[in-house]
């Protein structure tokens, strides 16, 4: 047979450049798994008619518009007799032919010659498929395919990674074909596709089986995998460059943000990964003058030579908002680093040699107007998860980038919905304006409230307009404060006063007690007017220890219940009891001393109704994610000496400590002990017990005394829990009075919010609790 004419050749060449482009096509990551294990000798290559992938009906799905290939010689539609295979070292020809499904005879069309050559390629095994149609006198066209195995690696050592992070890098680095299990049929695998029209608004979810033609992924045991530890050798699955890729995408997503690697595979298949963690070579702060950066620097904790984890530029964040509140954190856009992939060189010993260089960007697939494409993964999620919120501090090659900028001023403003039975409903707001110091010398503050009483529900005291006057005064407060770092003064300051205040907020919160006193007539706190004015200062040593001192001049003024009640339910029952206080003007020092181990910097400190009893450390009384001890103890000493009146001389000592125990997410133990107690103390200071987190299951203040002990054990166990309070009152001459045991139980529906049940154990006890839902923790 003669060779076809010049024209002829063309044309079969521009034909195969079709079929060797379809070849080359890269690996679909998103192919239906088959079965998971491949026999080890493999079944003979399939013929023509056993083949599903070369049945006639997979030209159904042809285009309209382009037409099927074909091969013509000399004006004659030819197929082709054989494909050979050229360039196997490892594996053997039927291994390849059984797995490609190549039939072991002809004749083959053009286009089923195409899938046959994707498919080849599809398999991970080659480096390389380049087809060629060899042509000789007197035969059909013969098929030659000529193939560069992958890689074959016998051994692996990675150097340079911890422990903790080796096994993730090399089962990923390793990674096999996504095999669906033994007893799952590969044709019966489903594949989802999601489609969505964002101009109609239109979501379509569409689930098809697995197509007759699975995905020719080969079996493991030709594979270099790792199986519990143990390394078998191998072909590496699609090539030593996508490998790597997942190697650096491992560390990457292990936090590792500067991670490096490189590899060299010797001739006799050893492989060495070198890993460099990444060591940061300079520290740069913008948006301030160097006199600021180099504090933000030492506030950073990251220093050049360390190895830097995502989790130390979460916590450097954390650092530089806690400890600089006059700095701002400075959102910018930054370009995203460059993809990086690997290259193959190859020195004359034959040894392969693999570098990341930066890879170039690829161009996306043209969309139709109107149509989007959503990509699901759990991989996709975990990066959306893990993503910072913000680009503020960032890297520029192995530079730590930090963008920060001077906070303008802070202004806050709060509702107080106050609602007593001695002031009826008295809606306010609570203002903090803060002015900070770019050089963090000194920074002030204002603090103001304001309540009005409204005059709703008829509310009066019955036979004495003058009091019901009196009680529908205005409440205000007004104050100033000024932070200076540099003396570890966390506040120096005054406030001046004229409001309705209660030393019952170690009982109850203010939002619970003016919820119920709303709801039920049931405030439980005992309100009396004070005003005055009280000057303090507080230091703070590290972030565990705080100290201050006040000095407290103020008037007393006894406070009466409205009638009828202001409430919603319980209108026909009596006022709520508000006793009488020791009227007149009291002057005090109040010092105190506080601990918290799980207290940071961010924590404000201060409080703008401030009590003997309560912390200045503005704890979040959740359940924490790691045990803690939280203790506080004041001392007040009140004399007429300061400029009070005669009969104000005592001394009272309070100590109140919380020890939390966590086992878990959401469970734990918590532990209180309080000790509170005086000589002399006027009523507004008596120490009682009962109530609400003061021996609960007992009436309100049931036991009085000069001084009194609680201690409380609280356990929860996810959403349930249980607790026991037991409490003692010192009366005075009587001594104290025998124990008392309170029990309860939990339901909590968030970390304060809870529903609680309370019984007494004493000669009262009943099988009816009383039973509350509370809002706010104070311990």
């Amino acid at each position: 047979m003669l060779l076809p004419s010049r024209m002829n050749r063309i044309a079969l060449l521009l034909c195969f450049f079709s079929l060797a482009a379809g070849a080359q096509e890269a690996p679909d990551a998103g192919t239906t798994p088959p079965s998971a294990t491949a026999p080890q000798e493999p079944p003979a290559p399939p013929s023509r008619d056993e083949d599903p992938c070369l049945s006639e009906d997979d030209d159904a799905g042809d285009s309209e518009v382009l037409g099927a290939l074909r091969l013509s010689i000399a004006g004659e539609t030819r197929a082709l007799a054989d494909v050979e295979l050229k360039g196997l070292e490892r594996l053997s020809e039927q291994q390849v032919r059984a797995l490609a499904r190549i039939p072991a005879r002809g004749p083959l069309t053009p286009e089923k010659a195409a899938v046959l050559l994707k498919r080849l390629a599809r398999t991970g095994l080659f480096v390389k498929v380049t087809p060629t149609v060899r042509l000789a006198e007197d035969s059909t066209p013969t098929l030659v395919v000529t193939v560069e195995e992958q890689p074959y690696v016998t051994s692996v050592d990675i150097q340079g990674v911890q422990a903790d992070e080796l096994r993730d890098v090399r089962e990923d680095m390793f990674r096999l074909p996504p095999y669906s299990t033994d007893d799952e049929d590969e044709d019966d695998a489903t594949v989802t596709h999601l489609r969505i029209e964002t101009e109609s608004g239109k979501v379509e979810i569409t689930a098809t089986r697995g197509k007759d033609c699975p995905a020719p992924h080969p079996p493991r045991e030709l594979l270099a995998h790792f199986e519990k530890g143990t390394f078998h050798p191998g072909f590496v699955w699609r090539g030593l460059p996508a490998a790597l890729e997942r190697a650096m995408d491992e560390l990457q997503l292990e936090g590792y943000p500067l991670a490096n690697l490189d590899a060299t595979l010797a001739p006799d298949g050893r492989l060495e990964v070198r890993v460099d963690e990444g060591r940061v070579e300079a520290v740069e702060v913008r948006g301030v003058d160097e006199h600021v950066a180099r504090q933000v620097r030492e506030v950073l904790g990251i220093r050049p030579g360390d190895v830097l984890l995502r989790s130390d530029l979460r916590r450097a964040a954390r650092r530089v908002e806690a400890e600089m509140p006059f700095l701002s954190l400075w959102d910018v856009e930054t370009l995203p680093a460059p993809a990086m992939r690997f290259v193959e060189e190859r020195d004359p010993s034959g040894a392969r040699h693999y570098r990341p260089v930066a890879a170039e960007k690829r161009s996306k697939k043209r969309k139709k107007s109107g149509e989007e494409d959503l990509e699901l993964s759990l991989e996709k999620l975990a990066e959306d998860w893990d993503r910072e919120p913000d680009n503020a501090i960032t890297t520029e090659g192995r530079r730590v980038v930090v963008y920060v900028r001077p906070r303008g001023p802070s202004f806050d403003v709060d509702l107080i919905p106050m609602h007593t039975q001695v002031t009826g409903f008295a809606p306010g707001l609570s203002t903090s304006l803060k002015l900070w110091d770019l050089r963090n010398r000194a920074h002030l503050m204002l603090d103001g409230a304001l309540t009005i009483p409204l005059r709703w529900g008829g509310q009066r005291i019955a036979e004495d307009p003058e009091q019901t006057r009196l009680q529908r005064r205005l409440n205000w407060l007004v104050g100033t404060r000024v932070q200076v770092p540099v003396l570890r003064l966390a506040e120096l300051g005054v406030q001046l006063y004229d409001f309705t205040d209660t030393f019952d907020r170690w009982r109850m919160g203010a939002i619970d007690s003016f919820l119920y006193s709303a709801l039920l007539n049931r405030p439980d706190a005992e309100y009396f007017r004070r005003s005055g004015y009280s000057a303090f200062a507080t230091w703070r040593f590290g972030t565990k220890w705080l100290a201050g001192a006040e000095y407290r001049r103020d008037s007393y003024e006894s406070l009466v219940s409205f009638t009828p009640p202001f409430s919603l339910f319980r209108r026909d029952s009596a006022p709520f009891p508000n006793p009488e206080v020791d009227e007149g003007k009291m002057t005090s020092l109040v010092g105190r001393v506080e601990y918290a181990s799980d207290a940071v910097r961010a924590e404000g400190v201060g409080s703008l109704f401030r009590s003997p009893e309560l912390s200045l450390l503005q704890h979040d009384w959740a359940w924490p994610k790691k045990s803690a001890l939280r203790s506080l103890l004041t001392v007040e000493v009140g004399s007429p000496e300061l400029g009070g009146d005669a009969r104000f001389r005592f001394w009272k000592v309070v100590s109140d400590s919380v020890l939390h125990v966590n086992t878990g997410r959401d469970d734990g133990l918590r532990l209180r002990v309080r000790v509170a107690g005086g000589t002399d103390l006027p009523a507004q200071k008596q120490e009682a017990l009962g109530g609400w987190s003061a021996l609960r299951g007992y009436a309100f203040k049931e036991f009085r005394g000069d001084a009194s002990l609680l201690a409380s054990a609280e356990y929860r166990r996810s959403l349930l829990g249980a607790f026991a309070d037991v409490g003692t009152v010192h009366r005075g001459e009587a001594g104290w009075m025998d124990p008392r045991l309170g029990v309860g139980a939990l339901l909590y529906l968030g970390d304060s919010v809870r529903f609680t049940m309370a019984w007494r154990t004493d000669e009262r006890a009943s099988l009816v609790p009383e039973a509350r839902l509370l809002f706010v923790r104070t311990f």
